[in-house]
C-alpha cells in the first residue's frame, strides 16, 4: 500500500499545481485585457480633460479688483486665501485683479509665495 499512496500524492499534486496555473492564466488574460481597454480610452479622456481657457473681458477684471480692493481696506494684512474666502473666489482667479491694483497703486504687497500679505495704500484705484 505504501507504493500507491505517493504515486496518489504526486497525481493530486500535479492536479493541484495545473488547476492553480490555469487560474492565473486565466487572472493574467483579464488583467491584460483590462490593461489594454483603458490604454484605448486614455486618448479620449486626455481630449475631455483638454480646456480651452475663457480671457475675462478686462470690465469683468476690474470690478473684481474693485470688490478686492474693499475685500483689502477691509482686512488690512490678510492673505490672498482669506481675501478670497471672503469673496467668495478661488485665490487663482484674483491673481491678475490684485496684479492689476499693484501696478496702479492701490494694493501694496510684503512677504512671499503663500505668506505674502496685502495692504491698502493711500491712493485708491481708479
Amino acid at each position: 500500500m505504501r507504493t500507491k499512496t505517493p504515486a496518489t500524492l504526486e497525481a493530486k499534486i500535479e492536479r493541484l499545481v495545473r488547476e492553480h496555473l490555469g487560474a492565473q492564466h486565466l487572472l493574467v488574460k483579464a488583467a491584460v485585457e483590462r490593461a489594454f481597454a483603458a490604454r484605448t480610452a486614455s486618448p479620449e479622456v486626455a481630449t475631455q480633460r483638454r480646456r480651452t481657457r475663457v480671457r475675462r473681458p478686462s470690465s469683468a477684471v476690474a470690478d473684481l479688483a474693485e470688490r478686492l480692493l474693499e475685500a483689502v481696506q477691509a482686512c488690512p494684512g490678510e492673505t490672498m486665501a482669506v481675501l478670497a474666502a471672503r469673496m467668495g473666489e478661488k485665490s487663482r482667479a484674483l491673481h491678475r485683479p490684485m496684479m492689476r491694483l499693484k501696478k496702479e497703486g492701490g494694493v501694496r504687497s510684503a512677504g512671499e509665495r503663500n505668506a505674502t500679505r496685502y495692504f491698502p495704500m493711500g491712493k485708491k484705484a481708479a
